[in-house]
């Protein structure tokens, strides 16, 4: 599934191409991507907007969109194949394409899932999808993140996963942030000295702001750039997708197991439970 990294990577990618493009039509060809409003009334709202820019908050794309003095806006999370491509008409649809804008440009902007979990929100105010949302961990302050893990009980793993904790985490970006923290995925959050909440808050920065530098990561074709580049940040993996390989930091063999139902790698020899 994409995180924020991957998302926000997507989201300069599109603010640089279409930021200013009108929508001239929307074509949608799997209803079940629009969660709301129905198929019909989705496609009619959202003719003759105008892009005016896109944002993101957690692993939400948010395009703000504006009809002369009417504001609205169209977010879309991701799932786990969703992505985005600017295609001419010329260039072929393929049965994955379920939403095609069709931009004052004459390109179309071309939603594509494979696996058909995405969903589309267009909504007058953002609040109404991500209110739920924790903050955005790049820009939590280290004493506010500090003060969220002091009053959470439970495994760090599952609580990174938690987006009303902090918004955008995925399995990649726990597992990495995790292992540069020198924290093993089952530790008790109540049990963190003030220490390794601080060492925690500088590993999850680090690995963001570095994954977002590269790209985001693509271990499979599940996640490609609006160009259909790759990212780069599997290849400074730590610890993700590097079962049965040596740590690279003290040389113990990273082990897969599952916390909280979920695929967790991790190093032994340095994460100490």
């Amino acid at each position: 599934m994409p995180e924020l990294p991957e998302v926000e990577t997507l989201v300069r990618d599109l603010r640089a191409q279409i930021r200013g493009r009108k929508i001239v039509n929307a074509i949608v060809r799997w209803r079940r991507t629009i969660a709301l409003p129905r198929a019909p009334k989705f496609s009619a709202q959202i003719g003759d907007q105008t892009i005016t820019t896109i944002t993101r908050r957690g692993k939400y794309l948010v395009f703000h969109l504006a009809r002369g003095a009417q504001k609205k806006f169209l977010l879309v999370h991701l799932r786990m194949t969703g992505g985005f491509s600017i295609d001419p008409p010329s260039e072929p649809r393929d049965k994955h394409m379920h939403v095609i804008f069709q931009l004052d440009d004459g390109n179309e902007l071309r939603f594509r899932d494979t696996r058909k979990f995405g969903r589309m929100w267009l909504v007058d105010e953002p609040a109404r999808v991500t209110e739920k949302l924790g903050p955005e961990p790049l820009e939590i302050s280290a004493r506010d993140f500090d003060a969220r893990v002091q009053a959470r009980r439970g495994n760090l793993k599952p609580l990174l996963l938690e987006q009303k904790f902090i918004a955008g985490i995925g399995n990649i970006y726990a597992d990495e942030s995790l292992w540069y923290a020198r924290l093993h995925p089952l530790r008790r959050a109540e049990s963190l000295t003030r220490a390794e909440r601080a060492r925690l808050y500088r590993a999850i920065q680090k690995v963001l702001t570095r994954a977002i530098d590269l790209g985001g990561t693509s271990i499979d074709v599940m996640y490609k750039r609006v160009n259909g580049a790759s990212g780069e940040f599997q290849n400074s993996l730590r610890a993700f997708d590097r079962e049965k390989k040596p740590c690279r930091r003290c040389g113990t063999i990273i082990i897969k197991t599952v916390v909280g139902q979920r695929g967790t790698h991790f190093c032994p020899g340095c994460q100490k439970l």
